[in-house]
């Protein structure tokens, strides 16, 4: 398992403007090759599906993008893909009905609490 960095790169950069403080999010191609991976398993855990996944996390890193600047960096920038990876996530679930269980994961009905013939199910 790779470690990442916790806390933001942060640096002094001197501009026109004056000095600001630059971090990881600046070099936004950089941010992307590192937390892909790591937000892809984070997406497929949520959804169940490579595919789907694939898709929440471009919107997550799109979503990270426009909301670079606002970014105040009171948690790691890792945490924070987390946060909105999290919530696209959940956005996307709350979309969709319930995923039947593939047949032959659950409990016969025959076996399933209730049933009549309880007393065979739990022994005498």
């Amino acid at each position: 398992m790779t470690t990442t960095q916790e806390r933001p790169v942060t640096t002094r950069e001197r501009t026109d403007e004056g000095t600001r403080d630059t971090s990881e999010l600046d070099d936004f191609p950089t941010l992307t090759e590192r937390y892909q991976r790591e937000l892809l398993a984070h997406c497929y855990r949520m959804s169940g599906s490579v595919h789907e996944a694939e898709d929440l996390v471009q919107e997550t890193f799109l979503r990270a993008w426009k909301a670079s600047a606002s970014f105040q960096g009171r948690s790691s920038v890792r945490t924070w893909l987390y946060r909105i990876a999290t919530n696209v996530c959940l956005t996307n679930l709350e979309n969709k009905p319930r995923r039947p269980l593939p047949a032959g994961l659950g409990t016969s009905d025959r076996h399933a609490p209730g049933h009549s013939d309880v007393r065979s199910v739990v022994g005498r």
